[in-house]
């Protein structure tokens, strides 16, 4: 009567299987929404800073000159742009977005933050991340008022474009939340300096 059982290198191959599916599959596990929305958007708006350093918008010749500082703006219903309002007219559209150094898209999404062809979903909050709020509180204007961050030419924070002198004067922080998990990213007056000081989970 035959025996039929497994050879050692049939156990070998399946240990080897389940180890590589192990080491793909643990760390989706231990995945965070919340914290990785709260790092994408800190790091868009170190990068908005930046472009504001690097592309003074400074006109003296031009009355509303500071309307076209590149600033990080919430939309009302979780998504965000990058954007400078170069034509300095009410609103600022896809072609004056940011370009995501990472991926070559556009900082953009709709006003409607809809998925669109055209625009970023990776700024979608909510149906990337399961985004159900963001709240402002601090130095920065609630959302629905003016729910941006601007930056000048030497980086320092602005909480609204409607004169020159419209300075962060307070820390602002900004609140993402997914049912019962927040993070919070605070942006310092005057300096600009972006940071995530803590995460509930």
């Amino acid at each position: 009567m035959k025996k039929s059982a497994f050879t050692m290198l049939e156990l070998v191959f399946v240990i080897v299987v389940a180890g590589i599916m192990a080491a793909v599959m643990i760390p989706r596990l231990d995945r965070n929404n919340v914290e990785e929305a709260a790092l994408q958007v800190t790091r868009h708006l170190r990068y908005a800073q930046h472009l504001a350093m690097s592309d003074d918008v400074y006109n003296h010749t031009v009355a509303n000159w500071y309307s076209a500082m590149w600033k990080l703006s919430f939309r009302s219903n979780n998504c965000y742009i990058v954007t400078s309002n170069t034509d300095l007219n009410s609103n600022a559209d896809r072609n004056e977005s940011a370009i995501d150094p990472l991926n070559g898209n556009f900082l953009y999404a709709n006003t409607s933050c809809t998925k669109n062809a055209q625009d970023n979903e990776d700024l979608l909050l909510a149906d990337k991340f399961g985004i159900d709020s963001i709240t402002m509180t601090g130095g920065c204007g609630p959302i629905g008022t003016s729910g941006l961050i601007a930056f000048d030419n030497l980086g320092r924070p602005h909480n609204n474009l409607a004169s020159a002198t419209g300075f962060m004067t307070a820390p602002c922080t900004i609140t993402l939340a997914s049912g019962t998990k927040e993070a919070y990213i605070v942006v310092e007056p005057e300096t600009g300096y972006v940071h995530i000081p803590t995460f509930n989970f």
